[in-house]
């Protein structure tokens, strides 16, 4: 049942020293404070370095070549070497973990090598197959991804990225359909794309032009020869096998040492994003152990100014113990307190957490662009009920001891001690 005297009596006593309250809830309005702004801090990079990397196969692996580093066979160290379309049948037919592969020929990003018209700009110019936009996703802004029959063809087709399309054509022309001179051979427009992700291998697709690989093989009089290699593992496997796999066949077909691991290299991006996992784990925690120390320190203030109000009450706690007052009602007094002084400095700081986020991240949105490193600060409904959580047992945990002094003071030493 609520008791009003109580809690008039907890208020009466809290404002009794108003400039000693205050002072000490500071201590839980600051550390409180902290915690939400460095979670929505936070919250913030760990979400803007998600949003560079969503469009990224997780599961992807890329490899290139690199000159040998250990005689071999009769064969020199030092000796150059190309992957080529044999590789990519070998690899198709022998690496189990494989899921999706895609060769890729790069061709140059030469001043204003793209032509329209009296249009021109520069782009980086390359061969790939249709799985390569299932390892790096795009977005189909306009017309369709080239696809398994304009490989077997030979099409003379192209992909280009947004940046490269606004650059030839203006605004609210269609580019599909129209024929471009890439490295002055004519291509038709079938696609316009941006990538779904910041983080690019090989080129940046928005100012890119994307060909098939086939194409770019005779077309540009590139042989039989493969610049780089992107490939994806099957659901569960783990990527390090299927960059085993492939490491093997490649040194196999290219009388390469097996021990030899400068000549064919690779990056495993599942690694990689492990690394990211493992750093995000990190930064979190460090924000839970700074925002929880300043938070312990306002709480260690509360419950040394609880020990000095019970000390300054010695003869009311004494008089009340004489008159029959059961050490329930002692202890919930003081824990009351406690409570009432944290909850009050605790709920401000979390409010005004809130509000400093909602500011910024409002601010943030109002001049929102594409290269945002950072995503707008947010604190979760769950992370702040977690934090109140913390806050009302630290309240609590604050008025124990002083109270478990309060109840070790005899009425008559009390009332003798005034």
């Amino acid at each position: 049942m609520f008791d009003l005297d109580k809690w008039q009596e907890i208020w009466s006593t809290i404002t009794a020293n108003k400039m000693r309250s205050v002072m000490t809830g500071f201590g839980v309005f600051w550390g409180i404070f902290m915690l939400v702004f460095l979670i929505g801090a936070g919250n913030a990079l760990e979400g803007g370095m998600e949003q560079n990397i969503k469009g990224f196969a997780r599961n992807s692996g890329f490899f290139w070549t690199n000159a040998t580093s250990e005689p071999y066979k009769g064969y020199r160290k030092g000796r150059s070497w190309n992957m080529n379309n044999r590789d990519l049948e070998i690899i198709r037919q022998k690496a189990t973990a494989l899921e999706y592969i895609s060769p890729m020929l790069f061709g140059g990003s030469s001043s204003k090598n793209v032509v329209i018209g009296r249009k021109s700009t520069s782009a980086q110019v390359m061969g790939v197959y249709p799985d390569q936009f299932k390892i790096q996703t795009q977005t189909i802004i306009r017309g369709r991804l080239f696809n398994d029959l304009d490989i077997r063809k030979v099409s003379k087709v192209a992909l280009i990225g947004k940046t490269v399309a606004e650059n030839l054509f203006d605004s609210g022309q269609n580019p599909i359909g129209a024929y471009i001179r890439v490295n002055g051979i004519y291509f038709q427009v079938v696609g316009v794309i941006r990538p779904n992700s910041k983080a690019q291998i090989g080129a940046d697709a928005e100012t890119s032009v994307f060909i098939p690989f086939s194409t770019m093989q005779k077309a540009f009089n590139q042989g039989d020869i493969i610049h780089f290699m992107g490939a994806t593992a099957k659901p569960g496997v783990p990527v390090s096998v299927l960059e085993d796999q492939i490491k093997t066949i490649l040194k196999t077909n290219h009388s390469i040492a097996p021990n030899d691991d400068k000549a064919a290299r690779s990056v495993n991006v599942e690694k990689e994003f492990q690394t990211f996992a493992n750093l995000f784990l990190g930064i979190r925690s460090l924000i839970w152990i700074v925002g929880l120390g300043s938070l312990l320190s306002g709480i260690i203030g509360v419950s040394n100014i609880m020990l000095v109000t019970v000390r300054e009450r010695t003869r009311e706690i004494g008089v009340r113990r004489a008159l029959g007052a059961k050490p329930m009602a002692i202890v919930s007094q003081i824990v009351s307190e406690s409570f009432v002084l944290t909850f009050i400095a605790g709920f401000a700081g979390l409010f005004f957490g809130v509000v400093i986020l909602e500011m910024i991240s409002t601010a943030m949105r109002g001049g929102a662009s594409e290269d945002m490193f950072f995503i707008p600060p947010f604190i979760s409904f769950g992370t702040a009920i977690i934090s109140m959580t913390i806050l009302i047992s630290s309240g609590l945990f604050a008025g124990l001891i002083p109270a478990l002094r309060a109840l070790s003071i005899k009425a008559i030493d009390a009332i003798r001690e005034e």
